[in-house]
């Protein structure tokens, strides 16, 4: 199949994988619901996409501190005010997220499907054991995982970050990532396309097909009608622009604007984007914030491709770096876990129970 017969397409909903009773209700699943997508393109060919924000590790109960223009306000990074342990994350991964994704890959019948995930755990043993369990019974699958570090200048495309900043040394530990999963049979190599830390952009080639599939997560501003609203509105559509004049290969991407999105269609006109209403939740105000977007790319050659590492079978990485960051393992451990392993970076620890503490450090 090649470039023109992906140069028109449609988008279009297919529903919810649950109701919002089943996914807002406390304890929750998630502020956000699944939301499935069939792309197809000219030709006929259709892809199904899952874009789901799984919703981070909930941390909620503080209050703004005095100066800051959240003084005296509940603070909370999640629509439900949900305040979690790493234990009960954990769980809510493995027993309520997990499984809705498992059954809806398992359906796929004759049409390839691809998840698209946003707020995906950085940790390194929770991404492999959510894996291996996918694997459990769809053993073909496969999943890639943006970068679990964050820098200072959010210009350095996600890819590069580590590579980048090796020597500078300012790099800090994310609270969460954005992930794809998808069948082998799709591809068996992906590469990435460097973009900004709010995307995960892969180049899916076989000897079928070749487009690039997105999964983003753009920076939250306000909610609608609050006062820095407007800059949400403004940094999403820039987004969008900047991938339609920057796209070499068709690209499917799906994810959360964080914004309404028909705010998006006012703003950026016309393009092959669905959306389910009332997808999302914050604080008792039901948005709708997640979409699809398809879009023809520009019929160029990229040069810009970068090979992600496979850390174990079938999880794919940005860096070999990305485990222990820029600064290597003794340096994180001092950082992130050596108050609660009680020792200094220079012991020699069992890295997978290191590892374990990034349950803690992030968030």
């Amino acid at each position: 199949m090649g470039f023109h017969d992906f140069m028109t397409c449609r988008v279009s909903s297919l529903g919810t994988l649950l109701s919002a009773e089943e996914s807002f209700s406390l304890p929750p699943v998630s502020d956000h619901l699944p939301q499935a997508f069939r792309v197809v393109w000219e030709t006929g060919h259709a892809v199904e996409i899952l874009s789901w924000n799984v919703m981070a590790r909930g941390r909620a109960g503080a209050t703004g501190r005095a100066g800051t223009a959240l003084e005296g306000k509940r603070l909370t990074n999640n629509g439900l005010d949900c305040d979690e342990t790493p234990d009960s994350y954990k769980q809510r991964l493995k027993e309520r997220v997990l499984p809705v994704l498992q059954r809806w890959l398992e359906q796929s019948g004759t049409c390839q499907r691809v998840a698209c995930l946003q707020e995906f755990p950085v940790q390194p043993l929770l991404q492999q054991e959510f894996l291996s369990d996918l694997r459990s019974k769809i053993p073909c699958l496969q999943m890639a995982v943006g970068s679990a570090w964050e820098v200072e200048s959010m210009d350095l495309p996600n890819a590069c970050v580590l590579q980048l900043v090796v020597e500078a040394g300012f790099a800090q530990l994310a609270t969460h990532t954005n992930a794809v999963v998808w069948d082998s049979s799709l591809c068996e190599r992906p590469s990435q396309v460097p973009r900004g830390p709010e995307v995960l952009q892969l180049a899916l080639k076989s000897t079928k097909h070749t487009f690039d599939l997105m999964s983003f997560h753009l920076p939250f501003k306000d909610s609608p009608g609050g006062a820095r609203y407007s800059e949400g509105v403004k940094a999403a559509t820039s987004f969008l622009r900047t991938l339609s004049r920057d796209t070499p290969r068709p690209l499917i991407a799906a994810g959360d604007f964080n914004v309404q999105v028909n705010d998006l269609e006012k703003a950026f006109g016309a393009t092959a984007m669905a959306t389910q209403h009332d997808s999302a939740v914050f604080r008792g105000q039901r948005l709708s914030v997640d979409a699809c977007v398809a879009l023809p790319g520009l019929e160029e050659p990229s040069t810009s491709l970068m090979p992600l590492v496979e850390d174990s079978g079938g999880l794919w990485r940005p860096s070999e770096l990305e485990l222990f960051g820029p600064e290597g393992r003794d340096a994180f451990i001092e950082k992130y876990a050596a108050s609660q392993l009680g020792v200094s970076g220079c012991h020699t620890q069992n890295d997978r129970h290191i590892l374990e503490y990034w349950e803690i450090a992030p968030g």
